[in-house]
C-alpha cells in the first residue's frame, strides 16, 4: 500500500513517557478514475470454520483475514514494524503510562455513510470490555474512554501499561449507532455473525456461505487498483487449494501445506511467495501437572527432537530453527544457540533423574499433514530415548477450551502459534506470564519471569525493556515448557500479476487491504 507518511513514529520499545506522535498514511486517497480502475474480483480461500465476522473473534484467523478488510483499527503497523496511525493521526502514551490521548483522522465514514467520531471508539471498547471474549484480552487494563469532541479522545488504563499502544492495533472500530440499532439481546454478536458494521476498504454484501465483500467507493484511502470485490471460500485441504489455483478456480490461496506449495512452483499463470511472519510450530508440555510437570521430562524431550530434519525434510527448509520462546522474526532474542538435537544427553537426564518407561501422550492437528508428520517424527525420536508417545487427535476449537483450567491442559500440545503483533513484551506476557490464563498455553508459573515482564511493561528504557526481555527468555529456556521447534515462513500461493502479498505483522499471513491489480 503507498503511504504519504504526516510524521514519522517512535518504535513500540521506545513507547512509554514519549509522545507516539502519529502518522498515519494518506494511502491513495484519490477517487476512481476512468482509468486505471480495476474491476477484477478475487477468489480467496481460506481454512476451518468461520463462525462469525464479529471483530471481537479476530483471534481466529479466518475472522481476522475478513475483518481487516472491511474494518480499520486505530494505528496499525509499517514494513519497518514500526507503530503507525491508521484512524488515529496522534497517539500520545501518558507519561506515568496510565492513559492515552487520541486524535482521529477527519473524514471517516461508515460503509452506510456515517461519519466515525469518537463516540464510535469508546463505543467499541466498552463492548469489547462487556462481552469480554476474544479480544477483550487485550483490553484487561482498559478503564474507560473519555470523548472530548469528535476528533479527540483519553483512554485511561486501570494501571501502568507500556504495551497498550500496541494492543490498538488489534482493536477494529465498530459503528456505535448500527450496532445499538442491532443489539438485541447479545450486545450485536448474532447480528455482527453475518453483518459488518466498518469503515474499511470493503463492504460485506454476502455473510453467510461463501463470504462477499465489494470495494467501498467512499473509503478515506481509496484505492481504485484493489480488487473489486473478494469472494472468501472456505477450503480446508491443502492439496484442494492447490488444484483449485492451478485449475484458475481461485486467485489466492492461504494456510498451503509445504508439499502443495512446492508442486506449485513453475505453474503457469501462479506464484508462490514464503512470508516471513512471527508464525512459529511447538510442542507445548504441561508444566502444572502430570509426568510432564517435571522439568527433567521437559528437557529431555526438547533435546530428544530432530529440529534439523523436521525443518528440512518436513518443512522444506522453509524456517529457522528457534533459540527460544519467541519467533526468529522477533526483536529482543535471546542469544541462546539454536535447538538441536541430542538423544544422548537426553537419555542421560531421565537416567539421572531415575525416569523409565516412560508414556505421555500429544495432542495434534491431523487435518495439517505437516503437523502430522511432525508428531510422527516426534514420536519416533522419543521412542530412542525409552518413551512412549501416543497421538491423539483434537480439533483446534477443542483444544481452546482446555486452556481455561491447568488441569485440562494437555500433557503436550503440536500447534504452530503466531505472534499477534510484533512486540516480544506482548508475546512473551500472553504466552508465559502466570496471570494470562487462556492463553498461557504451558500452563507456565516463574515469579521472576512474571517480575521481568511487569517491570518492562512499565519502562521508558529501549536497552532495558530489550535486557528484561532477553533475561525472561533464559529463565523461560532453563525451564522448558514447550518443544520450540522453528519459526516458519508462510507460502501463499495466488494469481500471478498481483502486487502486494507481503507478510503482515497482526494478520496472518497478508493484510487483503494491501492487495493490488497489475
Amino acid at each position: 500500500m503507498r503511504t504519504r507518511a504526516l510524521a514519522r513514529l517512535v518504535p513500540l520499545a521506545a513507547v512509554a513517557a514519549v509522545a507516539l506522535a502519529g502518522c498515519a498514511a494518506a494511502q491513495d486517497a484519490q477517487g476512481p478514475g476512468p482509468s486505471g480502475s480495476s474491476d477484477t474480483p478475487l477468489v480467496v480461500a481460506y481454512s476451518n470454520p468461520l463462525n462469525t465476522l464479529d471483530p471481537i473473534h479476530t483471534d481466529y484467523n479466518q475472522t481476522n483475514t475478513i475483518v481487516d478488510a472491511t474494518y480499520d483499527t486505530l494505528v496499525t503497523y509499517d514494513a519497518n514494524n514500526q507503530l503507525t496511525g491508521s484512524l488515529a493521526t496522534q497517539f500520545t502514551l501518558a507519561p506515568d503510562a496510565r492513559s492515552v490521548a487520541v486524535t482521529l483522522r477527519d473524514g471517516v465514514t461508515f460503509h452506510d455513510g456515517s461519519t466515525l467520531t469518537a463516540d464510535d471508539v469508546a463505543y467499541t471498547f466498552d463492548r469489547y470490555k462487556k462481552v469480554g471474549v476474544g479480544i477483550a484480552s487485550y483490553l484487561s487494563d482498559y478503564a474507560s474512554t473519555t470523548v472530548t469532541d469528535p476528533t479527540h479522545l483519553t483512554i485511561t488504563l486501570t494501571r501502568e501499561d507500556g504495551l497498550f499502544p500496541a494492543t490498538l492495533s488489534k482493536l477494529y472500530i465498530l459503528e456505535k449507532a448500527l450496532v445499538e440499532k442491532n443489539a438485541g439481546t447479545d450486545n450485536g454478536q448474532t447480528w455482527l455473525q453475518s453483518h459488518d458494521a466498518g469503515s474499511g476498504p470493503y463492504a460485506i454484501t454476502t455473510g453467510t456461505g461463501d463470504v462477499v465483500a465489494q470495494r467501498f467507493a467512499g473509503y478515506w484511502a481509496f484505492d481504485a487498483k484493489r480488487p473489486s470485490k473478494y469472494t472468501f471460500r472456505r477450503i480446508d485441504e491443502s492439496p484442494t487449494k492447490r488444484d483449485e489455483l492451478k485449475a484458475g478456480n481461485l486467485d489466492i490461496a492461504l494456510a498451503l501445506q509445504s508439499p502443495d506449495a512446492a508442486a506449485l512452483n513453475g505453474v503457469n499463470g501462479v506464484s508462490v511467495a514464503d512470508l516471513k511472519v512471527p508464525n512459529g510450530a511447538y510442542m507445548f508440555m504441561n508444566t502444572s501437572s502430570g509426568p510432564t510437570a517435571n522439568v527433567a521430562v521437559r528437557k529431555a524431550l526438547q533435546l530428544a527432537y530432530d529440529y534439523s530434519g523436521g525443518l528440512d525434510q518436513i518443512r522444506g527448509g522453509k524456517g529457522t530453527v528457534e533459540n527460544g520462546p519467541l519467533p526468529q522474526t522477533m526483536p529482543c532474542l535471546t542469544t541462546a544457540p539454536a535447538f538441536s538435537q541430542n538423544l544422548d544427553q537426553a537419555k542421560q537426564i531421565l537416567a539421572q533423574a531415575g525416569l523409565t518407561d516412560l508414556h505421555l501422550t500429544m495432542r495434534f492437528q491431523p487435518a495439517i499433514t505437516d503437523q502430522a508428520r511432525e508428531a510422527t517424527l516426534f514420536q519416533s525420536d522419543l521412542r530412542k530415548i525409552g518413551v512412549t508417545l501416543d497421538l491423539q487427535p483434537i480439533a483446534f476449537a477443542d483444544y481452546l477450551t482446555t486452556l481455561g483450567n491447568p488441569a485440562t491442559i494437555p500433557q503436550l500440545m503440536l500447534l504452530q502459534d503466531t505472534a499477534a503483533l510484533p512486540d516480544p513484551g506482548v508475546y512473551l506476557t500472553r504466552a508465559y506470564d502466570s496471570k494470562s490464563t487462556g492463553t498461557n498455553r504451558a500452563a507456565y508459573k516463574n515469579p521472576q519471569v512474571d517480575a521481568l515482564l511487569d517491570q518492562a511493561a512499565t519502562s521508558t528504557d529501549t536497552a532495558a525493556r530489550c535486557g528484561m526481555y532477553q533475561q525472561a527468555q533464559n529463565l523461560i529456556n532453563a525451564d522448558a515448557p514447550s518443544v520450540s521447534m522453528y519459526t516458519l515462513t508462510a507460502p501463499v500461493g495466488y494469481r500471478t500479476g498481483l502486487t502486494g502479498i507481503t507478510a503482515s505483522q497482526t494478520v496472518y499471513p497478508l493484510s487483503l487491504k494491501g492487495v493490488r491489480v497489475a
